[in-house]
C-alpha cells in the first residue's frame, strides 16, 4: 500500500551526504535520475542491491503464504519508510516498532497497523497513542501486574475512546522482558481482564535471545520456549481471558520457522525484520532458508572502502570502520574489488577503528593503494543506523535510487 513518502523523498542528497558524489545536489527521490554509477559514489559508502531486496521480499511473501502465518516485519531494522512500503506491498500485515518514537515515525508516514514489541510505560507516550493513533491498528506488550496498572491508569487519564490492545509477553530465563512461567503469564492476563481500559488479544515473545546459531541445543531450547508460548495461549483461551482467536507473536529472522509451527494454535504473527536485506554473516549462516531445498535469501548490503595503505607486507589498512559497518556480532568480510574480479582470498579484518579497518592479508595479495573493496556485513540491524541515506544499485552497479532512514 502507498505510504506518505513526500517528506522522505524530499530528503536532500548533497556533497556532504556520506557516500554521495562531491558535487551532488539532488533529493532522495531524484537520485535514480542522476545517471550515477558505483564509481561516482565516494567511499566509504554503504549500498543496497535492488535485485536482492526484490528477491527477498518475494521469497518471504511466498513463505508466509505457504505456512499460513502473518508478518509484521520489525521496522527498527531499517527505519526506512520506503522499505516499509515495499514490505507492505509484498504481503506484510503491518510493521513492528520497538520504541514509542519508532511508532510515531510509522504513524507519520501512514503505516496502517503497528505493533509495539515492548512494554508501554511512559505516560506521555501512552497519552500520545491514546490521542493520536486511533485510526491505526495498535497493540503493545504487558508482562507484569504493575505494568498493567500503569498502562491502564494512563489510558484512563487520556479518556481514550476504546481500550488499548495488549499481548502478554512471555520471556525466558536470562532473556529480556517477559513473564517467566505459565502462572506468571496467566496472572498478568487476569490483571488485564480486570481493567476495562485494556483488551487482551494474545501472547508474544522473542526467541532470538536464546542463541544465535542453529545448533541442536539452541533449537531444542527455542522449541521449548515456542511451546511455552502455545501453552500459555491455550490456557488464556480456556480460561476465557481471550475471546477471539489469540494472536501469537514471535519470530525474529533466525528461528521464524520454529514459531510458524504454532499456526494451528492461534494466529501466528512473525516479526522477522532482517529478511529484507539478509547479510553475509549471522543470517547467512543461521537463516531457516539458508540450508534448505527452496529459494535462499540473498545479501543486499555492501560496504565499500578504499585501500589507504599497505604499511607492512601482510597488512592493508582500508577506509571503513565502526562509523560505517556493524561490529557487534563479527567484523565485515571482504567480497571483491570494485573494478575487477580479482580474488581477495586471505584478507581478514582483524580490527576496526572509527574509520579504519586493519586487515591481515597474504603478502602476495595484489591489492594496491586506491583500490576499492566491497565488504559484506553481519547483522543488518546495526547497519542502517549509521546512514541517513543509502544508495541502491542495480546488478550493473548503476545507482537506481536512494533509501532514506529516520535514525
Amino acid at each position: 500500500m502507498p505510504l506518505q513518502l513526500d517528506r522522505i523523498l524530499a530528503t536532500p542528497v548533497a556533497g556532504d551526504t556520506v557516500g554521495a558524489p562531491p558535487g551532488a545536489a539532488t533529493t532522495v527521490g531524484a537520485v535514480g535520475d542522476q545517471g550515477w554509477a558505483l564509481r561516482d559514489l565516494s567511499p566509504p559508502v554503504v549500498t543496497l542491491r535492488a535485485s536482492a531486496i526484490a528477491h527477498n521480499l518475494q521469497v518471504m511473501q511466498s513463505w508466509i503464504g505457504e505456512h499460513g502465518v502473518g508478518l509484521f516485519p520489525h521496522g527498527k531494522t531499517t527505519m526506512a519508510p520506503q522499505l516499509w512500503e515495499r514490505q507492505l506491498d509484498a504481503g506484510a500485515d503491518g510493521i513492528t516498532g520497538a520504541t514509542p518514537a519508532q511508532i510515531r515515525a510509522m504513524q507519520r508516514v501512514g503505516v496502517p497497523s503497528v505493533l509495539l514489541a515492548n512494554e508501554l510505560v511512559d505516560a506521555a507516550a501512552i497519552r500520545w497513542v491514546a490521542e493520536t493513533i486511533g485510526a491505526v491498528t495498535f497493540a503493545c506488550w504487558v508482562d507484569s501486574t504493575d505494568g498493567v496498572a500503569l498502562l491502564a491508569d494512563a489510558w484512563a487519564s487520556a479518556n481514550a475512546a476504546a481500550p488499548v490492545r495488549v499481548l502478554v509477553e512471555v520471556g525466558h530465563r536470562g532473556g529480556r522482558t517477559g513473564a517467566r512461567s505459565i502462572q506468571a503469564g496467566v496472572d498478568v492476563a487476569a490483571a488485564v481482564a480486570r481493567r476495562p481500559e485494556l483488551s487482551l488479544v494474545g501472547v508474544a515473545g522473542y526467541e532470538g535471545t536464546i542463541g544465535h546459531e542453529r545448533t541442536p541445543a539452541v533449537l531444542s531450547d527455542v522449541d521449548a520456549f515456542v511451546g511455552l508460548l502455545g501453552d500459555i495461549s491455550e490456557r488464556l483461551v480456556a480460561s476465557g481471558l481471550v475471546e477471539a482467536e489469540p494472536i501469537i507473536s514471535a519470530g525474529g529472522s533466525l528461528f521464524f520457522d520454529r514459531v510458524a509451527a504454532l499456526a494451528d494454535r492461534g494466529r501466528v504473527v512473525l516479526r522477522s525484520g532482517c529478511t529484507i536485506t539478509h547479510d553475509h554473516g549471522l543470517y547467512e549462516r543461521g537463516s531457516p532458508l539458508s540450508g534448505g531445498p527452496g529459494p535462499r535469501l540473498r545479501p543486499a548490503i555492501e560496504a565499500w572502502g578504499s585501500v589507504l595503505s599497505r604499511p607492512e607486507p601482510e597488512v592493508a589498512v582500508i577506509g571503513i570502520g565502526k562509523r560505517d559497518v556493524p561490529f557487534d556480532v563479527e567484523p565485515p568480510v571482504a567480497l571483491r574489488t570494485r573494478d575487477d574480479a580479482r580474488s581477495l582470498e586471505g584478507l581478514v579484518v582483524e580490527r576496526l577503528m572509527d574509520q579504519h579497518a586493519i586487515c591481515r592479508v597474504p603478502a602476495t595479495l595484489r591489492l594496491h593503494v586506491g583500490d576499492v573493496v566491497a565488504f559484506g556485513i553481519s547483522h543488518p540491524c546495526a547497519a542502517f543506523d549509521r546512514r541517513r541515506v543509502l544508495f541502491e544499485l542495480d546488478d550493473d552497479d548503476g545507482v537506481v535510487g536512494a533509501i532514506a532512514t529516520l535514525f
